[in-house]
């Protein structure tokens, strides 16, 4: 199903625009053609650019002809000129020197990247770009649903830099208590270690320890000096030389089997050659066959979601009003997601106006409301404001019942849980369908529904090693690096591009169906061109590695989006700071309207 058919983009840029921003814009216009919007560009761009670009046609017409109601605009910077009367825009806003090494390092993601002896380190590739390219995705999504649900036309202006602060958003928040986020190299709590064959991201949790320890079977590893996470913290130098010691003769492929034997979320370090012949990728359909600009044979990957199902009745036609609307305004979303990958799905849909009831327990918590190590976690707020919390406990036959009776007024239910969490809740998406034939079921996962070592645990971090991120992430001798804990990449965006895709299909006459979108395939489809270079049989060029002396902390990035009155961060009504937005809407400004809620706090109101 095409999300986004019959919509009409033009993309653009202004003379001036850094190459990084026309990369960006591009790379937006590209996911917008591949949902279904007919996009055109002007001369500021070649259908044969490198960057994804292909498949567009050439618009002959001057902007102040193409310029009409319903049209969209997707463009790197914008002159004061260019007619927006009727016409949504979604403008990005770039430093005239902006680049991928000045994005990583403003946004302080460098500051957390590599060796803390060593210089900060930049992603090879376009991440940078690509992340920006994401939140205009999603920005043209919101304006899209507002004007087919009402007809109004809005302006969506997104800061280059400010898309990367976004994404670093617990640097800023730990900032702001006084407590910034250090890189730590080899001696982070989620390493990458060497292996017979190269290099394996050692990521777990707390309660995965007593596992890694029963595999490693070392008696080192019981020593009480490593029974908490504090103490392990003190002492981790001493556990990682046991773990670096027992995995430096194992493959990735060994290394594999036993971590996923005991089910702990670690991961190899995967090449583009390895992405290229993964199982799991080939089951899902990961790669299209297509063509270099130069007519050589390549394969790129496809978008990360797939819609497995569409149903329900047709929506009612716009309804015109000339009090501004925000675009997700009367909706209401069951967010049953947790941490970042789900419940900062919620949040931003929330921002853009939905209802948002977040659903837990005591019993069942989000984990995020206490996390490592910490008994009340800051980071839960940045996630969950703007929504209400509902007690149900869905193991429970009271809480199943109102579960159902919330299903039959919803729109949307939002789930990231470990794969068959959900079905033995007894809620797959044919029992939600049967109660509510509208419903739109976004399952947010690691790898996707099915296919070989999809059921398998991963966080953020272990899908930057599986994806190929991880293997872009390095100083001259090639040994890769994570973000860790710190940021978890792929988690963040993950909830840019679910947001877009749940949001254009919102924007559907029909939009009961279930989406299913994977984090793996998001950081996959950022690193396109590198895939179709290997695939073509072709070194990846990559232009000289940029060094960068110093990259900015959380705090310091945080005074800087603040010194702009960027809506990246924001305070909460209770005062604290809280992640923002990735973007504004001019006509319709995104709020931080409510502070995060206790478990429970608003059951009554919708029980």
């Amino acid at each position: 199903m095409k999300l986004l058919d019959g919509i009409e983009v033009l993309q653009t840029a202004v003379d001036e625009a850094p190459d990084v921003a026309r990369k960006a814009v591009d790379f937006a216009g590209q996911i917008a053609r591949l949902l279904g919007a007919e996009v055109s560009v002007d001369h500021h761009y070649s259908t044969t650019d490198r960057f994804l670009s292909r498949g567009k046609s050439v618009s002959k017409q001057p902007l102040e002809q193409w310029a009409a109601p319903g049209r969209f605009l997707l463009s790197a910077g914008i002159d004061t000129k260019t007619p927006t009367d009727g016409v949504s825009a979604v403008v990005l806003k770039a430093a005239r020197g902006a680049s991928e090494a000045t994005l990583f390092a403003d946004s302080g993601l460098s500051d957390l990247l590599g060796d803390p002896e060593r210089q900060p380190l930049v992603p090879e590739g376009d991440y940078g770009a690509g992340t920006v390219g994401l939140g205009l995705i999603t920005a043209l999504c919101a304006l899209v649903v507002k004007w087919r649900r009402y007809r109004q036309p809005d302006v969506a202006l997104v800061g280059a830099t400010s898309v990367l602060s976004w994404v670093n958003w617990k640097a800023a928040l730990a900032g702001d208590l006084g407590q910034d986020l250090q890189r730590e190299g080899d001696q982070a709590e989620w390493p990458v270690i060497e292996c017979a064959d190269g290099h394996f991201a050692l990521v777990y949790t707390e309660r995965d320890w007593p596992s890694l320890v029963k595999m490693i079977a070392d008696p080192l590893l019981e020593d009480a000096k490593f029974s908490s996470f504090r103490k392990r913290s003190a002492n981790r130098n001493d556990y990682l030389a046991v773990v670096r010691q027992w995995a430096k003769n194992l493959t990735k492929a060994e290394l594999s089997t036993l971590f996923e034997t005991h089910q702990i979320p670690a991961a190899p370090v995967m090449t583009a050659v390895d992405l290229l012949r993964d199982p799991l990728l080939l089951h899902r359909q990961a790669f299209s066959e297509s063509r270099l600009p130069d007519g050589v044979a390549c394969r790129s990957p496809v978008l990360p979601h797939r819609v497995t199902a569409v149903s329900g009745s047709e929506r009612s036609p716009a309804v015109e009003t000339e009090q501004e609307r925000l675009p997700l305004e009367g909706f209401r979303v069951l967010d049953l997601g947790i941490i970042t990958a789900g419940a900062g799905v919620g949040a931003l849909l929330a921002d853009l106006g939905a209802e948002v009831l977040k659903i837990e327990s005591e019993t069942y918590p989000d984990p995020f409301r206490a996390w490592a190590g910490d008994a009340v976690s800051p980071f839960f707020k940045g996630n969950n404001r703007n929504k209400k919390g509902v007690a149900l406990d869905l193991k429970t036959d009271s809480g199943k019942a109102s579960f159902i009776e919330l299903v039959k007024t919803a729109d949307v239910v939002i789930e990231n849980f470990r794969r068959g969490v959900l079905d033995r809740l007894g809620f797959d998406y044919a029992r939600l369908k049967a109660i509510n034939p509208d419903i739109l079921l976004a399952s947010i996962s690691g790898q996707g529904l099915t296919g070989p070592g999809s059921t398998n645990s991963s966080f953020g971090s272990t899908l930057e090693a599986s994806s190929g991120f991880a293997a872009n992430i390095h100083y001259g001798d090639q040994r890769p690096y994570i973000t860790g804990r710190n940021v978890n990449f792929p988690d963040q965006t993950v909830v840019l591009y679910a947001a877009a895709v749940i949001t254009a299909a919102l924007s559907q006459s029909k939009c009961g169906m279930h989406l299913d979108v994977s984090q793996r395939d998001v950081a996959l489809f950022l690193s396109g061109d590198e895939l179709e270079q290997v695939s073509a049989g072709r070194l990846v060029e990559r232009s000289a590695r940029v060094d960068i002396d110093r990259a900015a902390t959380g705090s310091e990035m945080l005074a800087m989006e603040m010194a702009h009155n960027s809506s990246a961060f924001m305070r909460s009504p209770d005062g604290d700071l809280v992640k923002g937005m990735p973007f504004q809407l001019s006509r319709s400004p995104l709020e931080i309207r409510t502070d995060s809620p206790a478990i429970g706090e608003h059951t009554a109101e919708f029980i």
